[in-house]
């Protein structure tokens, strides 16, 4: 009877170590009304995972988590962060710049020396209930995207680094001013790799990929736009928030 009773005892102790261990909360929580000064960067873009492109060293009207950025454009347009009305993390076409049909794609991403509630240390996974993303798009001018306004289209994608390298999700189309909540663990993934840009990509993906969302390093999204036939509005294709729940054991 003794040892029946220790053994659960042990079984109850272990059980309530674990619990108390893992802990969820957002690793990544942007707003863009972190943003008090917009910064722009008219070249292209190479994903360097040491240096990020967004800091409160590289801006002085930014107080957000510190963003590493690619981009790969095909015209003439603009990676940005703005404030909350000015549509945040984007790519940004301006009035008469750029052409019909134009690609651009802009990656953005948070890394775990910089997460939220701890997370910057112990092990951070993705895991079945603490891996929801939320997403908050800003506005779009004239509020509508298609082939005849300045944005004919534009979609987004998930982007994670764990333990089995970069992985990117597959596309969600996004409208001016939506939202968007989805399960991490529960996209389609491809291999992903952010430093090696293809033809209309920030970025090269490869074939199908199966992420294990452990020992997560860096979580984010990546933008994807065409210019449309109006060319003589402008228009900014961003978020204004980001954020996502995960688990970190200590």
């Amino acid at each position: 009877m003794m040892k029946t009773f220790t053994l659960k005892f042990k079984t109850l102790a272990l059980f309530i170590w674990a619990t108390a261990s893992l802990s969820a909360a957002d690793a990544v929580n942007f707003n863009a009304n972190a943003v008090t000064k917009a910064l722009y960067r008219g070249m292209a873009i190479h994903f360097i995972d040491s240096v990020p492109t967004i800091s409160s060293n590289t801006s002085q009207g930014y107080t957000g988590q510190p963003v590493y950025c690619a981009f790969q454009p095909s015209g003439e347009c603009l990676l940005s962060v703005g404030a909350y009305d000015d549509a945040g993390l984007k790519i940004r076409w301006n009035g008469n710049k750029g052409s019909a049909g134009d690609h651009a794609s802009a990656l953005f991403l948070f890394k775990k020396a910089n997460f939220l509630n701890g997370m910057n240390a112990g092990s951070v996974a993705l895991s079945d209930g603490n891996d929801t993303v939320k997403i908050r798009v800003g506005y779009m001018n004239p509020g509508k995207t298609g082939p005849s306004e300045p944005v004919a289209e534009a979609s987004l994608r998930l982007v994670i680094k764990d333990d089995r390298g970069y992985h990117i999700s597959k596309d969600f189309p996004i409208e001016s001013a939506s939202e968007l909540s989805v399960r991490a663990t529960q996209q389609v993934y491809y291999q992903y790799n952010p430093v090696s840009h293809a033809v209309n990509e920030a970025g090269t993906m490869g074939q199908a990929s199966v992420p294990s969302f452990k020992n997560i390093e860096f979580l984010g999204f990546r933008i994807d736009a065409v210019r449309g036939n109006k060319i003589i509005a402008g228009a900014n294709i961003g978020v204004v928030e980001f954020s996502v729940s995960a688990t970190n054991l200590q």
